[in-house]
């Protein structure tokens, strides 16, 4: 590294990992701007406007003329390729002037590209990681500044010899000449001691910064610095409003006050992560202002939703708190890193308009019914496979043989979507342990419903042990690949379209309910039609009976929808299916039976 100077300034400049790509380097002035620094970045200017807006490309970086887009808000600060090097100025004074002519870093998330950082690049990065301190200069710091960056500037374009003719009076010229020197020693003996090996062209950068503050500024020109222990990352909520992640141990109020030099009036929502295992988490959630119409309970919620900590055990271990302070689950604290919490912050208040509402909607509504579709193709192509067919297996199972198949395809096709919708989060689809207990009141609903219907259950089944057994065990599979299906994917994908229930807590119907209960009561339906279509059933189906099967099939439908959201789980459901379609075969061999 280059030798340390005096501290009389603090160290704003450090290196970060990143979530989404390589380490970068950044400054505490500067939050929303991140410097990527690589010897292998050439960029064509295709790749470079492939990589997005709010870019600037530096010295080299980008293999194409200086290019200045404000629209795109996309620049490449170049005295190279496609143009006149001696009329040309260097970078970093092109990177002033773009800075001194209102160039707005902090609006926006931006990123800096640079090879391998010569002091004309590490100026221009310097200029651009200070653009709000810059026009503000102290007569003292123009005067450390300015000439550094004309000499430098002069000696980059047009080489050394011209340098003396470079518009500085002599003293100024010589002073500036030997802060130019400290510096150039510094980078020479970085070199020499990390010869033979890789260089850290970011850690090696951020320290020649740091240099080049010592010679520019005084302690005095901090007296608005506050310090924070890490700042975690940030995310765009809102127009010009950030959710900011970070770590301190003074509190969230002196975070807050720490993060507001930093963000100005773009901090809206800060997340203090207060402690951490190796497994868990706590954090401090804070609304920066009651004026900002971003209510912290539309975070809870989907929090609660995404956090498989909030598992309903106790069912007060929850997200919560009030609109302007809250905070992670008290007893077991969360189970979601710092970037998963500000991923979440983000999708809770991502900005929605009433096409946006809609398209979504009818998106995932379309989607949902042509899977709807291939699972009755599916359960229809089962009856013709020939393991299924009519015979031996269809008089053992009671003449459930489609049904074993179809219920087969629908569990095996509701476990692949799962895995591949879920993102290992299948906790979303029911697939947990369930919790809390006023979910069993829902239990003879499912029963009746059962009975009444009687749609997951063989209608022809044996009295010996072996037939009772067989059917016993299509009826768990119907169960399960029915539940799997309505009450775990189709339910699972609707619990993003609004508000749901949780353990203990407020009684309502949700969105997710109200679709997974409209499409079981359609298949419930049309597979107690079945039975009596292929002649298993020997009651006739009359009007009365199919409104009372439609019913049934409906108010099972949303007794199962209710015992989902209020327990968390899908088990519960496939439990209550089964003693549901046991107690439909018990009434079957009794000879009972009510439609």
């Amino acid at each position: 590294m280059p030798a340390a100077s005096p501290p009389t300034v603090p160290e704003r400049y450090g290196v970060r990992e990143s979530d989404d790509g390589p380490p970068f380097l950044y400054c505490d002035d500067a939050p929303r701007v991140r410097v990527n620094i690589d010897p292998r970045h050439t960029y064509s200017e295709a790749d470079a406007r492939g990589l997005g807006g709010n870019a600037i490309f530096l010295d080299g970086a980008g293999d194409f003329p200086p290019k200045l887009d404000n629209k795109h808000r996309f620049y490449n600060l170049d005295h190279h390729q496609g143009c006149i090097r001696p009329f040309t100025l260097a970078t970093c004074e092109q990177a002033l002037i773009l800075v001194m002519n209102g160039l707005e870093l902090d609006e926006g998330d931006w990123t800096l590209y640079a090879n391998e950082p010569d002091l004309d690049t590490v100026f221009a990065i310097w200029v651009l990681l200070n653009f709000r301190r810059i026009p503000k200069l102290s007569a003292r710091s123009k005067d450390a500044l300015l000439p550094l960056l004309r000499l430098e500037g002069a000696i980059d374009a047009n080489g050394a010899e011209l340098a003396d003719y470079c518009g500085l009076p002599q003293s100024t010229l010589r002073e500036a000449r030997a802060k130019l020197d400290t510096l150039y020693t510094s980078e020479k003996e970085f070199r020499a001691r990390e010869r033979g090996n890789e260089l850290d062209w970011r850690a090696y950068t951020a320290a020649m910064l740091g240099e080049i503050d010592q010679l520019v500024y005084t302690r005095a020109d901090f007296q608005d610095h506050t310090s924070i222990e890490e700042v975690l990352g940030h995310v765009e909520i809102a127009d010009r409003k950030v959710a900011v992640a970070c770590r301190d141990q003074s509190g969230i109020y002196e975070a807050e006050r720490s993060l507001k030099t930093r963000f100005a009036e773009q901090l809206a929502i800060i997340a203090l992560e207060k402690s951490r295992d190796d497994e868990t988490r706590h954090y401090t959630l804070r609304r920066v202002s009651a004026l900002l119409n971003l209510e912290l309970d539309r975070a809870y919620d989907l929090l609660n939703l995404l956090d498989p900590a909030v598992n309903g055990r106790p069912a007060n271990n929850r997200w919560g708190g009030s609109d302007d302070i809250g905070g992670s689950p008290r007893i077991t604290g969360t189970q979601l890193a710092p970037t998963e919490v500000l991923r979440i912050l983000q999708e809770a208040y991502r900005r929605t308009t009433k096409r946006s509402k809609v398209w979504p909607w009818i998106a995932s509504t379309f989607s949902t019914s042509l899977l709807f579709v291939f699972g009755c193709v599916a359960a229809f192509v089962a009856t013709a496979i020939p393991v299924f067919d009519t015979g031996a297996l269809s008089a053992l199972t009671g003449g459930g043989s489609a049904l074993l198949g179809a219920s087969a395809i629908a569990l095996l096709f509701s476990v692949a979507t799962t895995f591949s919708a879920s993102k290992r989060r299948f906790w979303l689809f029911g697939w947990r342990r369930p919790a809390g207990r006023d979910w069993w009141m829902f239990f003879p609903v499912v029963m009746a419903a059962s009975v009444a219907g009687n749609a997951w259950a063989p209608h022809a089944v044996g009295k010996d042990p072996v037939s009772l057994a067989s059917a016993l065990v299509v009826a768990a599979v119907a169960a399960f690949g029915v539940e799997a299906w309505f009450r775990g994917v189709i339910h699972g994908w609707f619990l993003f379209h609004g508000p749901v229930q949780r353990v203990d807590g407020p009684w309502m119907f949700s969105r997710a309910a109200s679709v997974s209960t409209f499409l079981y009561t359609l298949v419930y339906v049309a597979a107690a039609m079945a039975w009596h279509v292929a002649g298993a059933d020997p009651f006739p189906l009359g009007p009365v009976a199919l409104a009372a099967i439609a019913v049934s099939g409906l108010a099972g439908g949303a007794a199962l929808a209710m015992i989902r959201e209020r327990s968390l789980s899908i088990w519960p459901c496939v439990g209550a299916q089964i003693a549901g379609a046991a107690t439909a075969i018990g009434l079957s061999l009794a000879g009972i039976a009510l439609f």
